[in-house]
């Protein structure tokens, strides 16, 4: 039996973290939200996970500048930049990332998390409406 990878969600708009929270537990995933790069820090400290799924433009400390510290602890840790204005170069940031511009397509989010986490999401929430975005 797997253990379903465990997504660490940082998302500032309530309405956007819980509907991707919704969405990804509906995957199969260990899914936690928080608001904010400070709370996801504090959750981190207890909480062990393997992807972060990080909004780049947060209040206060940036997704990206979370990423790079979550990088410094937890080295093989996964990492989503998501933003509202298209794709992010996750070249230009100085380590491996992907990137998924919202509004999230479902085809294009279960099929990055799989490639991510070894999941095999594809047969997970299969339904007639794959391409919809959330």
């Amino acid at each position: 039996m797997r253990v379903p990878a465990a997504i660490l969600v940082v998302e500032d708009n309530d309405d956007a973290r819980e509907m991707v929270c919704e969405l990804l537990g509906f995957l199969d995933y260990r899914v936690a939200g928080v608001a904010s790069a400070e709370a996801a820090l504090q959750h981190l400290a207890v909480h062990p996970i393997d992807v972060l799924f990080t909004d780049v433009g947060l209040p206060g400390m940036s997704g990206v500048d979370l990423a790079r510290q979550v990088r410094q602890h937890l080295p093989a840790c996964a990492i989503v930049f998501s933003s509202g204005y298209g794709l992010i170069d996750t070249g230009s940031l100085g380590f491996p990332a992907a990137s998924l511009p919202k509004p999230y397509d479902l085809s294009r989010l279960k099929a990055l998390l799989s490639e991510l986490t070894g999941d095999d999401v594809a047969a997970v929430g299969a339904d007639n409406n794959t391409t919809r975005q959330v």
